[in-house]
């Protein structure tokens, strides 16, 4: 059939896309599965549905497991965003004189129903579920667009024959058309256990013994597609076939044959491929020549046992194998470090290794993770062991740490984690079965109903522990129609085994109570025995998944159901209210449904009192395709009652065992292990009494000692203290040695009052540089690990674009003296809770993420209007002084100076410069000279004086006090004496460069006032505080509710703390949650084609490098690429890329006519150059204030800047597959919200922009195409239905609303505004440019437009990603007309979306 799998819209081009989970999965010895998070210091079991566990074998979107009937199961994760694939086919028509356009065509020519390319005929009926795992979301429907241009209703295309290209358009050469029909189909089996189809019909022919799921990492291929390889009691190896993010259960079952006399006992697959085996005799086999192409592997290699012990178990990492033997000893194999080769990609002398090394301890089994991390389980104590040390320069590790954590275990399935259709549904598609549950009390009244459906369940009583094995081994299905009643029941049981048995998890709340709450203790002595038929009455939403937690398996899939019985009419002896024989019976009801609907056969859940399982439910196998399901639900359930309960004297508790273990879901780092350990052998329990009891007084104390006096002054003075240290700095073009000194004043009530960071270095003579905290705007670290540089950026208002930079030898050292800056500027500001919801959050391309507040609060405007009028320190008032303008001195700042002038003085000078050395640049020059009864107004710039201006002396007299005031104008300094307008000089030097004061001659100085403006603050003085986490991008929104998403597409909500990452000493540290993040490095391989040896290396000398970067303009090797800083490690080796944009050919070139050119997959006559992108994985481990979303991945999120009707903030999402999803109950209290709702779309989207507005919600194709989402309001923020809006001359990547303005940007930098959008026509007409060079647009709720820049032009030269916002926009202007730039550069996202009190 043709289908199309959504998932691959997102995926091809964002390649290692897996789910949020970094769990370790174990089993214990009563067949439980359990599960310990990372972030948690808890085990958690997984819902039992009534199946033991042997093994399980985990990835990061899918648990692979081994159950006690030797069947194996599948888990997927359930997702917020579906599972689902479109089912296309096109209907073919050509013309004819007579009939015109009809389905009769040429005998040439393709089926009526066909494939894209018309090959294969795909005619509607033909095109089924494969595998009742899945249901349909729709029927058949017309898709009415074609290469982004709508359609007519009817949604034909025209060419002139088979096959040629299609348009809309009917032209009057147009002998054929077609259109296409679609459906989509969605895997509903999520968060649940379900079977996987066996070999064979009957899966006891060949039960498996093992089960081992690895891949997502083998060089070249897809991140979604895993190998799930087992091995069978027969010693046979086989692999699951087609396993991938669409289809999770796979297709088939493939056989690997070994070599003779070398059966297997257990397999085990690595993340890159690497497939390693063990035999009856000990020895391992390994599966050489596994690739891209070749999955399944070429041969198989036999190596020796280690020092003649029998190999029991292996363990398979990306660069290790850790090996068991039977006596319990551990082997690391040696000799397995990757190498490449550049052409091929092909391990070499890598698969095999060297030799066995013997590890320390004991252990009864060892697993391996995906970045090599190694897990076991003791031989004594069976507890659950992690090796130390474990990293990529050693990866043996170090010890083994027991996890010692407590239970949380889970007695059965909470029934309202996904809503349970009405009992009486059966729905004949998907096989889903609801009954109500009942006792044998009610069981008589249930009989008498003729069209109620019937529940059968068991009384037992709690000293009975059945468990789900022995119901199967008890278990009698009976499957007849009228003409079998006569069957011999044991032949009907061997027929029907446990394949036919399913379990639901779900027993709804409103299912009717058939319980007769009066029931006698001892069951009836006989019942009537009758038989029923339940008839299908309702449909299972197509669109509902299944519930939560219920083992799903396949049905006979006839298209008529047979009418079955089911008799139990054998008698139970043994029960606990007497000695008479309890008998068990379920009777037919007639069907009363129209005629012609299904009928199909009742079965029951089993209960009990037992508190291990509540509930038997119904499993259903997920069959495939390929024919290799079970057969169909036929037969009767009967248990057999044991004798009468042996209760204990004393209840016991039975032993906690652990089994078996997996980490292959579970990323962590030696550097960075998990909570788990607090102490050795004992977890972290918060809520000890004695934790409580401590904690309670310590807050009495404080009650009663500190808060009655907290309105009084301070009594001790203001303490300081000094941080020093060594850097290089920047200075005259070169890098020069250079101390560090940050000094800060604070006291008992205030860490931090003040803190002033001064940089002394040499070049030519001693000089100092002063910064104030109050004039770092912001604090960044630049990593450059080409170089092993280690560089901290220091913005200053003065020069927003061109930081100050320090230089560290260690990138540790770097780390702490950029904790320490910032750590001072934010407590000296008060930055110590979380931002207001008035705040810019920015990303930086290195996944820094900065906020700034712009909020400011009645207390803050106070506090800044003291600092803004402050005096500056004199001392004893003798010059020279030279003293810092921290917020230096442009207009609207003024400073006053006062004193003496001496009585004998010849003169005295005020200068308003760029330094405090003696050769800096002076933009003022006050010298009044009284022997000349003159004042020379001068400036000087590079050594070299200006033209002087003279201004008579006024007030100014030897002997005299005098107050001078320097008032800094737009155009010029007004300068005043004893509040008297004296004079004005005109500016000759930019006032930004101002940043010291200088006093000199015959003056003794009384005060110094320095005013630089309370409130009035610009772009570039805006502080950027820097968080902790590594993400992509950022976005804020109403009620300070803020969402993100890492490289990796991973979802993040803001937690409200303020420290993680590099920024240590949060006061919420409880709230900074550990994350990581995954980042892709590329290089590009380019040659050029010559007529003698084809396309080589070798180039015109004007050709980029062999080995290039994007742009083709840097080198950049595969040996020359580092990792970005110390925290990130690799995850994978090189390899070709195979899904770069445009496409490639089997060997991953791209080809074009010359560089740089437009590039194609396949190779044409005129092609001359060739590229092809190679890729390598590294991951980050950090933390911050996020708390991952949990079974979502989404690849753009936005959050609406206002609330709807119901106080919630409407949060919009696109999923990978280029899903829209709309995530409710979001609020400011739970910014987490409550669930996520699917918007149907046409196609597949790429972003989309959120609002309450009428005109707000806008999304945009993958394709390029806009879409506005009609209906939307505060009481309906889904809205209605989308409408397409044309792209400008090129396709769209974003589009932005706010207060009626919609911005929309290209794919190529340009900036457009839509014409003309008003309430009663949304959509407006027209898109009208304003400009280049834009990477990211942000519109905020009031209409203001914030960008990114990819280039802007700098007083130093272009400078790239910075953030602006768009000024002088009016209704004259539409579009505005320029940019005001904030602080730094390397932006690479913004969000202002909420309005800004500025």
């Amino acid at each position: 059939m043709m289908k199309k799998q959504d998932q691959n819209f997102g995926q091809k081009n964002i390649k290692g896309l897996r789910m949020p989970s970094s769990q370790v999965f174990a089993v214990n010895n009563r067949g439980r599965v359990f599960s310990l998070s990372t972030d948690q210091a808890v085990w958690r079991e997984l819902p039992y549905l009534g199946v033991e566990f042997k093994r399980v074998s985990a990835h990061e979107t899918v648990i692979w497991a081994l159950g006690g009937d030797h069947q194996v199961y599948v888990y997927v994760y359930g997702s917020s965003v579906p599972i689902r694939v479109c089912e296309e086919t096109y209907e073919n028509q050509r013309w004819n004189p007579v009939e015109g356009f009809s389905s009769v065509l040429l005998p040439t020519d393709r089926a009526p129903f066909s494939s894209a390319d018309g090959l294969t005929p795909h005619p509607l009926t033909s095109i089924s579920l494969p595998t009742l795992a899945w249901s349909w979301e729709s029927p058949w429907h017309l898709h009415h667009t074609h290469e982004g241009q709508a359609l007519d209703k009817e949604a034909w295309t025209y060419a002139i024959d088979f096959p040629r290209s299609y348009t809309a358009d009917k032209k009057w050469n147009s002998y054929v058309r077609r259109r296409k029909w679609v459906r989509y189909r969605r895997y509903v089996a999520l968060d649940t256990w379900s079977a996987v189809p066996s070999i064979h019909q009957d899966h006891t022919q060949e039960p498996f013994i093992d089960i081992s799921v690895g891949g997502g990492e083998v060089p070249g291929d897809d991140a979604d597609k895993l190998m799930v390889w087992g091995v069978t009691a027969l010693g046979r190896v086989m692999v699951r076939a087609g396993v991938d993010g669409t289809c999770p259960e796979g297709c088939e079952w493939v056989h690997i044959p070994t070599p003779t006399d070398k059966d297997v006992t257990s397999v085990w697959v690595g993340r890159s491929g690497r497939v390693w085996a063990v035999t009856w005799d000990g020895n391992a086999l390994v599966r050489t020549g596994v690739t891209r192409d070749t999955p399944t592997g070429t041969d198989w290699v036999v190596l020796d046992q280690p020092e003649g012990s029998r190999l029991h178990q292996l363990a398979v990492g990306v660069k290790s194998v850790w090996a068991l033997t039977r006596d319990h000893r551990l082997w690391f194999r040696r000799g397995l470090e990757v190498s490449q080769d550049s052409s091929s990609g092909k391990n070499q002398n890598s698969e095999l290794g060297s030799s066995w090394l013997l590890m320390v301890g004991l252990l009864n089994m060892v697993a391996v993770g995906p970045n090599d991390q190694v897990w076991g389980i003791g031989k004594d104590d069976h507890s659950i062991l992690v090796r130390t040390g474990v990293s990529e320069a050693e990866l043996t590790g170090r010890t083994w740490k027991s996890i010692c954590l407590p239970l949380g275990t889970l007695d059965s399935p909470d029934p309202s984690r996904s809503p349970t259709p009405d009992p009486a549904t059966v729905n004949v598609n998907t096989q889903v079965f609801n009954f109500p549950a009942i006792t044998p009390s009610s069981s008589r009244e249930a009989s008498d109903s003729p069209n109620q459906s019937v529940d059968l369940s068991l009384q037992t009583d709690p000293g009975d522990l059945f468990s789900m094995q022995t119901v199967f081994d008890k278990l009698k299905l009976e499957g007849r129609d009228e003409s079998q009643d006569e069957k011999d029941a044991s032949s009907i049981s061997q027929e029907t085994r446990s394949d036919d048995i399913a379990v639901d998890n779900q027993q709804s709340e409103d299912r009717r109570n058939l319980t007769d709450d009066s029931a006698p203790d001892t069951a009836p002595e006989k019942e009537e025995e009758e038989s029923d038929n339940v008839t299908a009455s309702n449909q299972f939403s197509e669109s509902e998944a299944l519930p939560n937690g219920s083992i799903v398996s396949e049905c006979d899939n006839r298209a008529t159901h047979e009418e079955n019985t089911l008799d139990t009419s054998k008698e139970q002896p043994g029960d606990v209210g007497g000695d008479e024989k309890d008998c068990l019976s379920i009777s037919d009801s007639t069907g009363v449904e129209d005629q012609g609907e299904e009928k199909i056969s009742d079965l029951t859940t089993v209960q009990t009192g037992n508190k291990e399982w509540s509930e038997a439910r119904l499993r259903h196998i997920s069959g495939s395709s390929a024919g290799s399901e079970a057969s169909g639900m036929k037969g009767n359930l009967v248990i057999l009652r044991e004798d009468a309960p042996n209760y204990d004297l004393l209840a016991m508790q039975a032993e906690h065992l652990w089994m078996w273990v997996t980490g292959g879901g579970c990323w962590i780092r030696a550097n960075n292990m998990p909570k788990w350990f607090l102490s050795e052998g004992s977890p972290a329990v918060v809520s000890e009494p004695w934790r409580t009891s401590v904690l309670q007084k310590l807050k009495n104390r404080q009650e009663i000692e500190i808060k009655p006096f907290s309105g009084y002054e301070e009594a001790v003075e203001g303490s300081s203290w000094v941080i020093s240290g060594k850097c290089r700095w920047w200075a005259g073009s070169q890098w020069v040695p250079a101390s560090l000194e940050l000094t800060m004043v604070g006291s008992r009530r205030s860490q931090v009052q003040d803190a002033t960071l001064v940089v002394q270095y040499t070049l030519g003579s001693n000089k100092m540089e002063e910064f104030s905290c109050c004039t770092i705007m912001m604090i960044m670290l630049c990593i450059d690990p080409a170089a092993a540089r280690s560089v901290v950026a220091i913005y200053h208002p003065n020069k927003p674009l061109q930081p100050k930079t320090l230089l560290f030898s260690a990138e540790t050292e770097a780390e702490e003296w950029l904790n320490h800056i910032s750590s001072a500027c934010n407590q000296f500001r008060g930055l110590l809770d979380r931002p207001s919801p008035y705040s810019v959050w920015g990303v930086t391309t290195q996944g820094d993420v900065f906020v700034h507040d712009c909020s400011v609060t009645e207390e803050e405007l106070r506090a800044e209007s003291v600092a803004a009028h402050k005096q500056l320190s004199v001392g004893t008032g003798a010059t020279p002084l030279t003293l810092l303008l921290d917020r230096g001195f442009r207009p609207g700042f003024f400073i006053t100076v006062s004193g003496k002038i001496h009585d004998k003085a010849d003169q005295f000078h005020i200068n308003l410069q760029s330094s405090r050395t003696t050769d800096a640049n002076i933009a003022l020059h006050v010298n009044p000279r009284f022997a000349f009864k003159t004042a020379i107004l001068n400036n000087k710039k590079k050594g070299i004086w200006g033209t002087e201006e003279k201004r008579p002396l006024i007030n100014l007299a030897p002997g005299s006090h005098c107050e001078i005031s320097i008032v800094c104008d737009d155009k010029d300094f007004k300068i005043s004496v004893n509040d008297k307008f004296w004079c004005s000089f005109k500016h000759r030097l930019p006032t930004t460069k101002i940043s010291h004061v200088v006093v000199r001659g015959a003056f003794t100085i009384d005060a110094i006032t320095y005013n630089h403006g309370a409130g009035e603050r610009q772009l570039c003085e805006w502080y950027w505080r820097g968080l902790g986490g590594h993400l992509l991008r950022v976005e804020g929104g109403a009620g300070g509710v803020t969402w993100a998403i890492s490289h990796d597409f991973h979802v993040f909500t803001y937690t409200a703390a303020t420290g993680g990452g590099l920024y240590k000493g949060s006061n919420n540290d409880a709230h900074v949650k550990m994350m990581s993040d995954v980042r892709h490095m590329y290089v590009w391989e380019n040659q050029r084609w010559n007529p003698v040896t084809g396309f080589t290396y070798r180039g015109f000398p004007t050709d980029r490098y062999t080995w290039s970067d994007h742009t083709g303009r840097l080198q950049r090797t595969r040996e020359s690429t580092k990792l970005p800083s110390r925290h990130w490690q690799w995850t994978s080796e090189w390899c070709v890329d195979y899904h770069t944009p445009g496409g490639v050919d089997r060997e991953g070139w791209q080809y074009a006519t010359d560089f740089p050119r437009s590039y194609h997959a396949h190779k044409y006559v005129t092609d001359l150059v060739r590229r092809r992108r190679w890729v390598r994985k590294c991951r980050i481990s950090t933390s911050g204030p996020w708390q991952l979303m949990e079974k979502v991945s989404l690849i753009h999120v936005s959050v609406s800047p206002e609330c709807a009707a119901d106080n919630t903030v409407p949060v919009w999402g696109v999923s990978a597959s280029g899903e829209i999803v709309f995530r409710s109950g979001v609020t400011a209290s739970k910014p987490w919200g409550e669930k996520w709702n699917l918007i149907p779309a046409e196609c597949p989207m790429r972003t989309v922009c959120a609002s309450v507005d009428c005109r707000g919600v806008w999304a945009v194709s993958k394709d390029g195409r806009a879409h506005l989402r009609l209906g939307v309001s505060k009481k309906n923020p889904q809205g209605l239905q989308w409408v397409n809006v044309d792209a400008p001359h090129q396709p769209l990547i974003e589009v932005s609303t706010g207060a009626g303005a919609v911005w929309g940007l290209d794919q190529n930098g340009a900036l457009y505004r839509r014409k003309n959008v008003l309430p009663l026509f949304p959509e407006g007409t027209e898109w009208a440019f304003a400009c280049n060079n834009v990477a990211n647009i942000s519109v905020a709720a009031s209409g203001a437009l914030w960008a990114v820049l990819d280039s802007f032009d700098s007083e130093k030269g272009t400078v790239q990603g910075v953030i602006a916002s768009r000024q002088e926009i009016s209704d004259t202007c539409f579009v505005g007309t320029g940019w005001e730039h904030t602080l730094g550069t390397g932006w690479s996202h913004v969000s202002a979306r909420v309005p800004l009190p500025l």
